[in-house]
């Protein structure tokens, strides 16, 4: 038996991404907007249980002009905030593993 071959959409072009100087301020809550407001920030950061980082992430990148340390643009702060978070909860377990009272046969 014979197999029919599927039919295929073509690909429609991507969309340019629009200059965050440009972006009409829409926040949808998926980290799209760019500069974040601080509100939405720090509704973010209590959420996920590390309320006290959100004006420490806030400044550092507001300081960087919202780029990477390698210099590209962010286009999502969501993505370096949960990265913001991830780093800094694995540095608390770190510096736990150190500490002269830790042991592991607990």
């Amino acid at each position: 038996m014979k197999r029919k071959a599927k039919r295929t959409v073509p690909r429609q072009p991507k969309e340019v991404r629009k200059s965050s100087k440009n972006t009409v301020h829409n926040h949808d809550g998926l980290g799209t907007t760019m500069p974040p407001d601080k509100e939405v920030l720090l509704i973010y950061f209590d959420q996920k249980g590390e309320g006290e980082m959100a004006n420490e992430f806030f400044n550092e990148h507001d300081g960087r002009g919202w780029k990477t340390p390698t210099g590209a643009t962010i286009y999502n702060w969501k993505v370096c905030a949960a990265e913001w978070i991830y780093n800094y909860r694995q540095n608390v377990k770190r510096r736990f593993r150190q500490s002269p009272f830790y042991s592991e046969s607990l």
